[in-house]
Formats: C-alpha cells, structure tokens, sequence
C-alpha cells in the first residue's frame, strides 16, 4: 500500500517562491565575494606598488601579501608603518628621497622576496622589524645617522649584503653559508662584525669602519676577492682559498693568522699595517699574482711563507727588513724589488744568492740603508729584442748576440762562391782556346 500527501498549491507557491529569493541571496553573496577577491586582488597584485603618504599606506592595509615591488619614495611625514596585516613583500621594498624619515616599521613583516634598498635616508634613526626571517638582497647606504636595528634574531636566504655610511654599533644575525657580496665600510661606529658565511663567491670588503672593530668570519673558507681594512682584530681561521687577490691594508691588528690558507690566485698585499708584528701563512704554496709587503713597521723578516714555492708575478717588499727566508721559492715570474731600511740587511749577498735562478721575470733590485744598491737581469721579462736585431716595440735596436758574426761568415762564404765560379770559368775558356 502506498501513501501519499498532496500539499495545497498555496503551500507549493510559498516553498518555490522562498526557494527562488534563496537562490538569489545566495548568487549576490557569490558575486559579492567574487567583486571582493577582485578589488583585494586589484590592490594587492600589481608590478609596483607606489606610495608617497599615509593615504597610500592605509589603502594597502588589508594585503597579507603585496605581490611585486614596493617603491616608497617622496614620503614627507617622519613614520612610515606598514600593515600588522602584511606578512610578504614578494618582490621589492625600495625607499628613496625621504628626508624627513625617522622611523620606518613593519611589526608583522615577515619576508622580502628580493631586494631591500633605502639610500640617501639622512633622517633616518629606527628600522623595526621583528618578524623578519627571510630577504635576498640588503642595500642600505648612506644612512648617516641609522643606529638601532630590531630584526628577528636569524634571517635567512640573503644572497648579499652592503651596508654603508651608518651609524650602526653591530653587525650579526644573518644565517647564511653563500653570499654574492659582503661589504661594510663606513660604518664609524661599527665595532663588531660576525657572520657565519663559508663563502663569498664575489666581494668580500670591510673597510672604514670603527678603529676597534672585531671581525669574526671563523667559518669562512672562500672568497673570491678579499680586503681587510682599518680592523683592529681578524678571525679568518678556516679560510682556504681566495680566487683573485687578498689585501690586508692600514690595520690595527699586531696577529694576522691564517693557518689553513693554500693558494691565492691573485696578488697577497700586505702594506701600511704599522704595528703588525706577526704574521703566518703555513699553507700557502703557491700566489697566482704578485708579493707585495710594503711599510709595515714592526715586520723584520719575512718568514712567513714556509711553503711558498710559486709567485706568478713580481715581488716588492718595503720596510725595517732584517732577514728574508722563502726556502721552497722555486719560480718567481716576474721581477724583485727589495728596499730594506735596515742597515743589517745585505743586498750584496742577497742578490748573489740562489735567489737569481727563480726570478725569471725581469729586473733584480735591492736597496738598504746604507745605500748599497745591487741590480742585475735575468730572464727576459724586460728585453723585447729578437735573434734578427729589430727590437719588437717598434724600435731598432743593435744586433742580437752573435748576429753580427753570423752576418761576417755569411759574407765570406759568399766571397768564395764568387771566387769558385770566376776560376772556373777562367779555366773553361782556356780549354775552348
């Protein structure tokens, strides 16, 4: 048996009517939410987004992300806030002619996908941003009275820093194995520098900065081009291998260590560092560029190459020397100037010493203090002339060695060929007679 209700058509209208107001609540909502996400979508997802006032900013404060870049720039108030609600800048945050900036906040920001750039910020006190973890680039310069930074303890995934002209104390917090590019320099009031980089695959520069500033790079193994400058301490303890050159000029330091250092490809500089006293390099064997060490006060021997069989261009060394001792030298490729200021160092024995069969180069120089002036040649670093007598730099030059004989037992060979053929054919026409 089958039982069925039949519903008045009054009630049957009032269900389909309900039904129908129903649906067309719920289409608004969904058009609603679809001319949201479009404005959000509008105002959040641009190339670049420009602000120069508070306006701009309140405008993007509902983005959890901005995606692209941000390019603040003509800002004429003193605080710039970013949104408690944005989390991620995706491409960069750029910041420019802003002078009467004092402060600059993000107490939610989290992450910059490239570059973080202010210059030429001369107001400039305060970067706060404390939930900051991850940035690819940081590029501040000539930030003049820049003093207090509040970053999260660790940031993560920079590719390279350059922080120049600030009024910063610190410099730490940055994990990272691999930088492009490490450069801090004048900075005056930086007195401590420590990063754990391993490798620095283009830059490495700290300069200018604080008279007592503590370098720690204990973890650093490469770098392509290195330059120490105006530091008053130096941990490069792990450092292995510099690609181009490495220059340690006008310290404060009296140690310079680097115990596991094997070869530099370029030229090793060692100058104006007056109180350095002691200096080791037990590993290295072989400098791809030139020795310079010039004008370093307190250095009296050069002994500090124990391994050093290889120099691939000239050597200069300058100052109160006493005593040089390169044993495993064997090649010097270019040519050697010796300007000793001390009276006990003798040139006259040095330059006849075994030290004229390794500089193949060119031209041997040494000076002391008493005057004493030795030089002599070797190799052919210096002499452009060729077995045919004309010098190659466009000059002519006389006769090479030898040439000059060669040219008279050229002639008198021929003088006999002559003399041959005239008798024979004397002979011949007497015969014909």
């Amino acid at each position: 048996m089958k039982i069925g209700f039949l519903l008045p058509i009054a009630t049957c209208l009032s269900l389909a009517n309900a039904t129908a107001t129903s649906n067309t609540f719920l289409l608004q909502a969904i058009s609603n939410t679809t001319n949201t996400i479009s404005s959000y979508e509008d105002k959040c997802y641009r190339e670049t987004h420009t602000i120069s006032n508070s306006n701009d900013l309140k405008y993007l404060e509902d983005c959890q992300t901005l995606k692209g870049d941000v390019l603040i720039s003509n800002f004429k108030e003193p605080i710039i806030q970013l949104s408690s609600n944005l989390q991620e800048i995706s491409g960069s945050l750029t910041i420019r002619n802003a002078p009467h900036l004092v402060r600059l906040e993000g107490p939610k920001l989290t992450s910059i996908g490239e570059t973080f750039s202010i210059r030429e910020l001369t107001s400039l006190a305060l970067i706060s941003f404390p939930e900051l973890k991850s940035v690819k680039v940081l590029d501040w310069k000539v930030l003049p009275i820049l003093s207090t930074v509040h970053f999260n303890s660790e940031i993560k995934d920079v590719e390279s820093i350059t922080v120049t002209d600030t009024s910063l104390t610190a410099f730490s917090g940055f994990m990272t194995n691999n930088l492009h590019t490490l450069d801090l320099n004048n900075n005056r009031f930086l007195e401590s520098i420590t990063s754990n980089v391993e490798r620095v695959t283009e830059k490495l520069h700290i300069a200018a900065n604080a008279e007592n500033v503590h370098v720690n790079l204990s973890h650093l193994k490469f770098a392509k081009n290195l330059t120490i400058q105006e530091t008053s301490n130096i941990d490069l303890s792990s450092l292995e291998n510099v690609e181009n050159s490495a220059s340690f000029i006008n310290n404060y330091f009296k140690q310079l260590k680097i115990p596991k250092l094997k070869a530099i490809g370029g030229t090793l500089s060692i100058s104006r560092n007056q109180v350095l006293n002691q200096v080791e390099f037990p590993m290295t064997d072989e400098i791809g560029g030139g020795l310079v060490v010039v004008n370093n006060t307190a250095i009296e021997k050069i002994n500090f190459l124990p391994k050093l069989s290889i120099i691939g261009e000239a050597m200069e060394i300058v100052g109160n020397i006493k005593d040089i001792q390169l044993k495993q030298l064997k090649l010097v490729k270019g040519s050697a100037k010796i300007t000793a200021f001390s009276s006990i160092f003798d040139c006259t024995k040095w330059t006849k010493s075994e030290v004229g069969s390794i500089i193949r180069g060119g031209k041997i120089e040494c000076t002391n203090a008493k005057g004493t002036i030795n030089t002599s040649s070797n190799g052919t670093g210096d002499d452009n002339r060729n077995m045919d007598g004309i010098n190659h730099d466009g000059a002519f030059a006389e006769p090479a060695p030898g040439f000059k004989y060669r040219s008279e037992a050229v002639k008198k060979a021929i003088s006999f060929v002559l003399l041959s053929i005239a008798l024979s054919s004397y002979y011949l026409v007497l015969k014909l007679n």
